[in-house]
């Protein structure tokens, strides 16, 4: 039997600009941190994609191998909010 987990969502700001090797939608830009989920659950990558559709077209998803995580981030142009 297995134990139920819940995906733990977490919200934070990223300091500008975010530094994101290979991410032609970030590079250069600023970002908001939606959410992240651990990478261990097997529902996270579904979890994560559903919180990027709900946030606009420019809202996606990066993982992070620091922490092992889905990252939500929303790009955005000018200062840190």
């Amino acid at each position: 039997m297995t134990t139920p987990t819940s995906v733990a969502a977490t919200t934070a700001v990223l300091p500008a600009p975010v530094s994101t090797p290979g991410c032609r939608d970030c590079v250069g830009r600023s970002a908001e941190r939606i959410a992240s989920y651990r990478a261990g659950d097997p529902h996270a990558l579904y979890e994560a994609d559903r919180a990027a559709a709900a946030n606009g077209p420019s809202a996606h998803v990066h993982y992070a191998a620091r922490g092992d995580q889905y990252v939500v981030v929303q790009p955005y142009d000018g200062e840190a909010r």
